[in-house]
């Protein structure tokens, strides 16, 4: 029987080209401020699938030759991505907001087989995604904070073979700047202010493969303008 698993790369792998089709509607109702709806349909070629096949390798414990399961990364079927996005941004005099939030559909042509990794998935797509910022300018200080969010996606196979999930992930951000004068400028910036994780999982959330701290960053700069 097979005494072991792997997984190598593919250097014949194919490159996945997009027929991409875009339509968008924008009403600016004033002067920095607009209201924006997009749709987008995007036809993949060859996005790519996993090829599992045995070959024997060397046992150094027991010095004979045993079947290994290997999976490689294959060109496979193509695939559709539809999607649609809406945005605003509205501007009080000074201080205003902007949020996007955009919708994705994607499907590839191959048949979804979880005993066959990353069959039937598309790559890098969330279902969801959304922008939100609020900011406040003057002629000397400048203010943001963001928040950027997706749900869940596909990320491809682990290194063991095994398919690889990220799950949702939101983050805030912030940033501040002040002109001293037209030569001189403090700025600030904070990244991940409320510390979250990246989380990895196989197939179910339960199945956690990887935990990422990256932690919260800042960081403090002044720029000189001669």
């Amino acid at each position: 029987g097979v005494e072991g698993s792997g997984s190598r790369g593919n250097p014949n792998l194919a490159p996945t080209i997009a027929n991409q089709f875009d339509l968008s509607w924008e009403w600016y109702y004033d002067d920095a401020s607009m209201l924006s709806v997009a749709y987008f349909t995007k036809e993949l070629d060859s996005l790519r699938t996993t090829t599992t096949f045995t070959e024997d390798r060397y046992n150094e414990d027991t010095e004979i030759w045993v079947p290994v399961n290997f999976a490689q990364p294959g060109n496979g079927l193509g695939g559709t991505i539809n999607g649609l996005e809406f945005g605003l941004l509205h501007d009080f005099g000074g201080y205003g907001i902007s949020a996007n939030y955009t919708y994705t559909d994607s499907s590839a042509k191959e048949i979804r087989d979880e005993s066959n990794p990353g069959s039937g998935l598309v790559e890098g797509t969330s279902k969801d995604m959304m922008n939100l910022s609020a900011y406040y300018e003057n002629d000397d200080f400048q203010a943001r904070i963001m928040y950027n969010y997706r749900s869940a996606w596909y990320k491809g196979l682990h290194f063991n073979g095994d398919e690889l999930f990220n799950d949702d992930f939101g983050q805030w951000d912030a940033s501040a700047s002040y002109n001293v004068n037209e030569y001189l400028t403090f700025t600030l910036e904070a990244v991940n202010l409320a510390d979250e994780e990246i989380v990895e999982y196989n197939t179910e959330k339960e199945r956690v493969m990887s935990i990422y701290s990256n932690g919260r960053r800042f960081v403090a700069g002044i720029r000189v303008n001669f």
